[in-house]
């Protein structure tokens, strides 16, 4: 295994936290800790054993962890202030159908500068649009240079390296050019990365642009997912309108093309009708068969395990799952640290009594077995988040445990128009949830379709960005007291091997004494979004952790000790490829290039003469063939 820090230096897994202000303000805090665990411990277990054994057992786990102070959670919007200048004007619905579900944005660090990006779906007028970031937080609109400034009806934005080239590609769903009122059949776009310097849509070549003929498709997601576990990734299709068959699993071939497995996959009888909403491709119960959960309305989310065998069975409703009536959002997230996956799912909530109590509102699905699950939403403070749209798991004050985000409003609905956004944030005593929004400076009232978290400036802690459907998009900077340390890992990849890059599908264990935070690479999808390839652990008042454990979905386990806070670390599955000269897993033209302008006699150090693979002083003819000897067979 190979990991660097966020300096590009090799690792040493050893390290102090020394006296930065989060390590000052952890030991502060550490006396106060004890004390307050002993006084709330007696008072909380004889609370819980009122309630039901499932939550004894979850407040148990939780009261056995590590306890934090949490920190204040605070923003402060700086959507003008960094250069995002984005606006949906919603066409009427007598030109566009559902209109009002559209609007999306992909996070993703396009150009390779190590800094993160945002790409804004348009909608009609708004074409869309790219910011690339120059890792200060300062973004340049570049959509017309790198080709994405058409216009057309577009919604739902995946981020991911589809072609395994090194590059982030895009996939966004599409009603068709804006040109044409009430969308076109079909229109689905998948930007290829073309070396970090523009994008070209591949989609009709690749086999996934029109998906359903003859119907408008109105698109909710795009997200790719290896959801055959064979290091290429694959996508998913989403679709609300009925009946349009735009609900689709397309398996990558690795060759630049994709086959329709919808069928074959099991996913007919029980997706093809179902109003989409999004969707994640995670290994839930650790088997390195990746599952698919599925969000949508009218009481139709759905979970499905993967057999192993090409095929998936539905096992919603008995694994208790798929109760939520109006599902939209999802998040992954191991919310009580027991070591299990859980499920967010971000819903409609009305007061009982009212025409629409059927939206029985948010669900939290806590897995207490393998694929099995209990709805705790509402007895852990997190059933109402009005009308929901886009749900976020993050640690917005590095404290070790993980808000919830979530995008609310409609529009077309008095009781919801004006109603803030959500941030729910856990109480680190009982694990349950409570609403801090009115505290946390995020004052947005709009019908925040998507949104995601993501650390705009490289300092540590997750800033937020919100899209409003007929609005301007808007951009939170963390600004939360009392943070903790915290890590962020970004996965290599090995194709070749089963790992597709930036580590799809795998899950990160990082253990601080008896504690484990969890987190697994899906591309963090929600409604309309996709968010960083990267993951990141808010640590608490952690200095060091104890053993950082990386399971690759190919069986492979990575462990690594002692590895100091506070830094972006690289990890890649691969120890040494022969002639991977630039050391990203591939073996490719960028290597060749490397390797002639080393061309000839060695001169100086020759540890820095890297193309003389055979070490006889020359780099020759033998390196030569070395590297054509392990060219990396991908598209």
């Amino acid at each position: 295994m190979m990991a660097t820090n966020s300096d590009g230096i090799k690792f040493n897994t050893h390290g102090e936290c020394g006296h930065s202000p989060a390590c000052d303000q952890s030991r502060r805090l550490a006396g106060m800790k004890t004390d307050y665990e002993h006084m709330t411990r007696s008072r909380l277990e004889g609370d819980m054993r009122k309630q039901s054994p499932l939550l004894v057992a979850t407040a148990a786990a939780i009261l056995a962890s590590s306890m934090t102070m949490a920190g204040d959670v605070l923003f402060t919007e700086v959507t003008d202030e960094v250069g995002i200048d984005f606006e949906i004007d919603t066409p009427p619905k007598w030109i566009l159908n559902n209109s009002h579900f559209y609007g999306g944005v992909g996070v993703a660090d396009f150009d390779g500068n190590g800094a993160v990006d945002l790409f804004f779906s348009g909608v009609g007028n708004t074409n869309d649009t790219l910011y690339l970031n120059d890792g200060a937080g300062n973004f340049t609109d570049v959509s017309a240079e790198w080709g994405l400034d058409d216009m057309h009806f577009s919604c739902g934005v995946g981020a991911g390296d589809i072609d395994n080239d090194g590059w982030i590609d895009i996939v966004v769903g599409s009603a068709g050019p804006a040109s044409i009122p009430g969308g076109s059949p079909g229109g689905y776009r998948l930007y290829k990365n073309i070396n970090g310097t523009r994008f070209e849509d591949i989609a009709e070549s690749a086999g996934v642009h029109e998906v359903a003929p003859g119907e408008v498709q109105h698109p909710t997601f795009a997200t790719p997912g290896d959801f055959n576990a064979d290091g290429h990734l694959d996508l998913m299709y989403g679709s609300w309108q009925v009946p349009a068959d735009g609900n689709k699993f397309y398996l990558n071939d690795g060759d630049g093309t994709f086959t329709d497995v919808t069928k074959s996959m099991g996913f007919y009888n029980s997706v093809r009708p179902v109003k989409g909403f999004s969707a994640s491709v995670v290994d839930m119960d650790g088997d390195l068969n990746p599952d698919i959960v599925w969000v949508a309305d009218f009481g139709k989310s759905a979970y499905f395990r993967n057999n192993g065998d090409g095929t998936f069975t539905d096992l919603t409703p008995g694994n208790g799952t798929g109760v939520d009536a109006s599902g939209m959002g999802s998040a992954i997230l191991d919310f009580n640290k027991d070591g299990k996956l859980d499920w967010f799912v971000g819903a409609i909530y009305y007061e009982d009594g009212t025409p629409f109590a059927k939206y029985n509102g948010n669900a939290l699905y806590m897995q207490i077995a393998d694929h099995t699950f209990a709805n705790i939403a509402e007895p852990f403070g997190i059933l109402d988040s009005g009308w929901s749209w886009s749900s976020i798991a993050a640690d917005l004050d590095n404290d070790g445990l993980e808000e919830i985000i979530v995008g609310n409003g409609s529009k077309n609905n008095a009781e919801f128009r004006d109603e803030l956004e959500y941030v729910f944030q856990q109480n680190n005593i009982n694990g349950t949830f409570y609403n801090v929004t009115s505290e946390s400076g995020i004052d947005l009232a709009c019908q925040a379709t998507s949104s995601a978290a993501f650390d705009m400036e490289g300092d540590g802690d997750l800033d937020l960005v919100f899209v409003c459907n007929d609005g301007a998009a808007h951009i939170y900077r963390n600004d939360s007291t009392n943070q903790g340390s915290w890590l962020q890992i970004e996965l290599g990849g090995d194709p070749a091997n089963g790992i597709p890059n930036h580590g799809f599908n795998t899950r990160v264990e990082a253990r601080v004494g008896s504690v484990v935070h969890t987190r697994y690479m899906d591309g963090r999808p929600s409604y309309g979004a996709s968010g960083p390839q990267a993951l990141h652990f808010g640590l608490g008042d952690t200095e060091v952790v104890d053993e950082l454990t990386i399971r690759w979905i190919n069986g492979d386990v990575d462990v690594m000790e002692d590895v100091p806070v506070n830094q972006v670390l690289v990890v890649s599955p691969i120890d040494a490829i022969i002639g991977d000269l630039n050391e990203d897993g591939l073996v490719n033209g960028t290597d060749l290039a490397v390797m002639l302008g080393q061309w000839g006699a060695c001169v100086g150090d020759p540890e820095l003469c890297i193309a003389d693979l055979d070490s006889d002083g020359f780099v020759n003819g033998a390196d030569l063939s070395l590297v054509l000897g392990n060219w990396s067979l991908l598209p």
